[in-house]
């Protein structure tokens, strides 16, 4: 049900505002944006859904939401339905600032 594609637009509280895919298949999270790719696993339990991504930069002329940063992991927490979700993610390391992740379901796998 949620395997598919998805296009992803996220705010940082530093407000820093992106946009991406992912592919959602089975557990497995990839994707990536103009500077940073995606990879990661996911769990969806009724209508939550949690991630832990890692973010990596492929551009360095690209810099990330959270600021000049160049690879973090990222821990998401949201509801999620066959065809949207709404998840608030931290830094590992970093958990006062955050990112609000707002996902719509583009095409099943």
């Amino acid at each position: 049900m949620f395997n598919g594609l998805w296009t992803v637009d996220f705010i940082s509280t530093i407000n820093r505002y992106g946009k991406g895919v992912l592919v959602l298949s089975d557990g497995r999270l990839l994707g990536g944006d103009h500077g940073f790719y995606y990879s990661g696993t996911y769990i969806v339990k009724g209508n939550n859904i949690q991630a832990t991504i890692s973010v990596i930069q492929y551009d360095e002329n690209i810099v990330s939401v959270f600021g000049n940063i160049t690879h973090f992991q990222l821990t998401i927490d949201g509801e999620i339905n066959e065809y949207q979700f709404s998840a608030v993610g931290t830094i590992a390391n970093n958990p006062q600032v955050k990112i609000k992740v707002v996902g719509t379901k583009r095409e099943d796998l």
